[in-house]
């Protein structure tokens, strides 16, 4: 599922992109936003990896039952969120500083 949602958002991405860029008469930008949109699925890429290998380790450890799949729920969750903020901070994903600016 998560992934037919990604594919459906990067045929909208295309499509606005196809829109856009006949309604200004030409190029959308200078490659920026093909470089953030990298530096993003870099770091879903990574942190989805992360995630699904400690939800695996909690899960392998633990078993089956309640308690040990919401621990690995927890353990997948919390690893996701730090690799992507730890990816997106090492590529410098502009939209980080604008969070930290929002406090």
């Amino acid at each position: 599922m998560a992934g037919a949602y990604s594919v459906s958002y990067l045929a909208g991405l295309a499509l606005t992109a196809r829109v856009l860029r006949r309604r200004t008469g030409g190029r959308l930008d200078d490659g920026a936003l093909r470089r953030t949109y990298a530096r993003l699925l870099t770091a879903a890429g990574l942190a989805a990896a992360a995630g699904w290998a400690a939800d695996r380790a909690c899960a392998a450890r633990f078993g089956d039952g309640t308690l040990p799949n919401a621990a690995a729920l927890a353990a997948g969750v919390l690893a996701l969120g730090l690799v992507y903020v730890a990816v997106a901070r090492l590529t410098k994903v502009g939209e980080l500083s604008e969070l930290r600016r929002l406090r």
